[in-house]
C-alpha cells in the first residue's frame, strides 16, 4: 500500500508540472472550443469592416446638350471657365452668304420679248470677287491658245496677253475665255467693212479663264492698242475710238458700220446689276 501511495504522489506531480508549461489562453481555448462544440451550434460572425461600394459618377450631357447646359440664364453668354470646341479651319472660314439685293435687282432688269435676242456675256451665278482676285485683275495676265481657239486677243493697257478666242458665243466658250459671235466678220473677211464682235464676262466663273477678264475693260481709253493674233501668227492691230452703254436687246451693235473696219469688245455693267452693255470700238490701223 506504501509503494502504490507513492507512485500516485509521483504521478500527481509530474502532471501538475506538464500543466504548467501550458500557456492559459490556450487552455482556455481548448476548454471553451469543446464546450462550444458539445453545447451550441456553429453561426456566421459579421465583420467589423463595411463592404466597398462604388462612388456615383458624374456622366457628361452628349455635345449639343453640353452647349445648352453651359449657356448662362440669358440663354447668350456661356457660363465661365467654358470654353467652345476648337473648330477646324475648313469650318471655322466664313461662308459666303447668298446674295437676294444682287438677285432682286437682276429680276427688275428689262426681260427680252419673246423671240428676241439679246448680247451675250449675261452674268448669272456669279460670286463677289475677293481682295486678291482683285489685284490679279489688275496684273498682267498670259494666256495660252489651247485647241479649238481661232486667234488670241491682246490688250497691253489692261495687262491681257493672248487670251483665247473662240468662235461661239455659247455658254463653255465663255467661261473658257472671249466669245466671238459667229454671225460677225472676222478679222480676215473678205468685206469691205468689218465688225468682229467679242465679248467677256466682267465677273465670270471662279476658277475658270473667264474670271474676271474683261473687269477692267471700262478703263480703255481712245487710242489705246489692241491686237488680234491668228493661229497662223498673222496679227490684226486696232486702237480704241469709242465707249459707249446699251441695253441687253441692242443687237444693233453687232452689224457692220459702211466704210469702217474696226473690233468691238463687249461686256456687262454695272456691278452688281450688270443690266447695261459696255460697248468699246477700235478702228483697224
Amino acid at each position: 500500500m506504501m509503494a502504490f501511495a507513492l507512485v500516485l504522489a509521483v504521478a500527481a506531480v509530474v502532471i501538475t508540472e506538464l500543466l504548467r508549461g501550458v500557456p492559459e489562453w490556450a487552455a482556455a481555448s481548448v476548454t471553451d472550443s469543446s464546450a462550444k462544440s458539445s453545447a451550441e451550434p456553429l453561426s456566421r460572425g459579421e465583420s467589423p469592416v463595411k463592404p466597398w461600394r462604388e462612388q456615383e459618377r458624374h456622366i457628361p450631357a452628349p455635345e449639343a446638350s453640353k452647349d445648352e447646359a453651359n449657356l448662362g440664364s440669358s440663354g447668350g453668354e456661356p457660363k465661365p471657365g467654358y470654353a467652345p470646341a476648337p473648330q477646324s479651319e475648313e469650318t471655322s472660314q466664313p461662308q459666303q452668304l447668298p446674295q437676294p439685293e444682287v438677285q432682286a435687282e437682276q429680276k427688275a432688269q428689262p426681260q427680252p420679248k419673246p423671240g428676241q435676242r439679246t448680247l451675250p456675256a449675261g452674268e448669272t451665278d456669279w460670286s463677289r470677287p475677293t481682295r486678291q482676285e482683285i489685284e490679279t485683275a489688275n496684273e498682267p495676265r498670259h494666256y495660252n491658245l489651247p485647241a479649238g481657239a481661232i486667234m488670241g486677243l491682246t490688250i497691253d493697257s489692261m495687262g491681257i496677253y493672248g487670251a483665247p478666242v473662240y468662235d461661239s458665243a455659247s455658254r463653255w466658250a465663255l467661261a473658257n475665255g472671249v466669245a466671238h459671235l459667229p454671225d460677225t466678220s472676222l478679222p480676215w473677211s473678205p468685206t469691205p467693212q468689218r465688225n468682229v464682235y467679242l465679248a467677256g464676262h466682267r465677273m465670270g466663273f471662279r476658277g475658270t479663264w473667264s474670271r474676271m477678264i474683261f473687269y477692267n475693260l471700262g478703263k480703255l481709253r481712245e487710242g489705246d492698242k489692241v491686237m488680234l493674233k491668228d493661229r497662223a501668227g498673222r496679227t490684226y492691230e486696232y486702237r480704241v475710238s469709242e465707249t459707249f452703254l446699251t441695253d441687253p436687246t441692242d443687237r444693233w451693235v453687232t452689224g457692220q458700220v459702211r466704210g469702217r473696219d474696226m473690233l468691238t469688245l463687249q461686256t456687262c455693267t454695272p456691278i452688281p446689276t450688270f443690266e447695261k452693255r459696255l460697248i468699246v470700238r477700235a478702228d483697224r490701223v
